[in-house]
């Protein structure tokens, strides 16, 4: 297929992952039902004009988003410190103070409630997977459970948002082309977030899950943004280098905010790591699995902190015959749950302390020091190893 990205070169398979979970963020009631989760195929492709990644073999019908997903982040300490500050930046940045915000992947809308709590605006939260009250808020925001129409029944917007929703667009250039005519003539700023390609290319790619169909670096995020029609107004990393942002404008006066962009130089940095990723991938997980058991098997009862997407792939990968002794995550709602295809249960951190372990594997180092901190109070000296 021609790169959805840049639009000048045709996708170069890459690397054959085989069959992966399906429903990373579906948690089941029992184990019978998780073992029954569906895999999906992953052939990676990639693009040699701009370094967009994405998964040739995604097929869009496997997947349906609704209120049994729970994806949210926001359980964790140190993601709402991280959210809190990404609100305190954008309220000092753009003119929201009375604007009409459109939030697109809302989740369950804390992001977006706290956004409109300090800036003083209003939100429109749209998520098929927001699985609170619909309708207004005390916050000033609306919420709807599903995906917008982006259609006349839009709500007419001053900024748009959207936080690790676009890498699961099977189309990202036709979701901001659309974006794009429904600004018009208005100014309208924007910011996207997703997973950082840099990372998660140059690493075991745990984070190459079957619902991201693109994986972006800066570069190829530029590209897709300013070939829709819109201008870049900044672009970084953050969250100890896992997420990529985007700063976007239409009809903005004015310079950009930033005049530090991604040059090829970076693309070929990219594109060298993405050209030994199959190796380095296939390698970290023999490792691991190499490593959980010989843990398992010295006695160190080890356990996986963390239930979410990267932690269902590294058990797939890394862990298919369940030697690990646990998997605890914060999230109350997924205590007593199962993951998909591999069907290990959730318990509460604690298990931890009541196993004795001496081994705790984190796949996100964004979370080692709270972590870390977490196992002090709990009076555990175990090794932390981050895969």
């Amino acid at each position: 297929m021609t790169c959805p990205a840049c639009g000048s070169a045709d996708l170069v398979e890459l690397a054959d992952l085989g069959t992966i979970p399906v429903f990373c963020g579906v948690h089941w009631a029992s184990r019978a039902e998780a073992l029954a989760s569906p895999l999906g195929r992953m052939v990676l492709g990639y693009c040699p004009s701009c370094a967009y990644v994405r998964n040739l073999a995604f097929d869009p019908t496997a997947l349906v988003y609704d209120t049994t997903m729970d994806t949210n982040l926001h359980h964790s300490p140190a993601f709402q410190a991280f959210s809190a500050d990404l609100v305190k930046h954008l309220v000092d940045r753009y003119p929201l103070a009375g604007a009409t915000v459109l939030d697109i992947g809302c989740g369950q809308g804390e992001f977006l409630r706290e956004l409109c709590h300090v800036a003083g605006c209003r939100g429109y939260g749209y998520d098929a997977m927001y699985a609170g009250p619909t309708g207004p808020d005390g916050s000033g925001a609306i919420f709807h459970s599903g995906h917008p129409l982006l259609d006349d029944t839009t709500p007419r917007f001053d900024f748009v948002t959207s936080r690790h929703w676009f890498e699961h667009l099977d189309d990202p250039y036709g979701f901001l082309v659309r974006l794009r005519e429904l600004a018009a003539d208005r100014p309208v700023y924007g910011y996207l977030e997703v997973p950082d390609a840099c990372y998660d290319l140059a690493t075991a790619g745990w984070e190459v899950i079957y619902p991201h169909v693109s994986y972006f670096d800066a570069y190829s995020l530029c590209r897709v943004v300013e070939r829709a029609g819109w201008r870049v107004e900044a672009t970084g990393a953050l969250f100890a280098g896992m997420f990529r942002f985007i700063e976007i404008s239409v009809n903005a006066a004015g310079p950009p905010k930033t005049t530090r962009r991604p040059t090829e130089a970076d693309r070929d940095r990219q594109l060298a790591a993405i050209g030994g990723f199959a190796g380095r991938h296939h390698a970290e997980r023999d490792r691991w699995r190499q490593t959980v058991a010989r843990l398992a098997g010295e006695g160190a009862q080890p356990v996986l902190w963390g239930a979410g997407s990267r932690g269902v792939q590294f058990l797939h990968l890394a862990d298919p015959d369940g030697l690990l002794a646990a998997v605890v995550d914060v999230n109350a709602r997924k205590w007593g749950r199962f993951l998909p295809v591999t069907g290990h249960e959730v318990a509460p951190p604690e298990r931890v302390a009541e196993l004795g372990s001496s081994a705790v594997v984190i796949t996100n180092p964004a979370y080692r020091t709270e972590i870390a901190a977490a196992l002090e109070t709990m009076g555990v000296a175990a090794e932390l190893l981050v895969a």
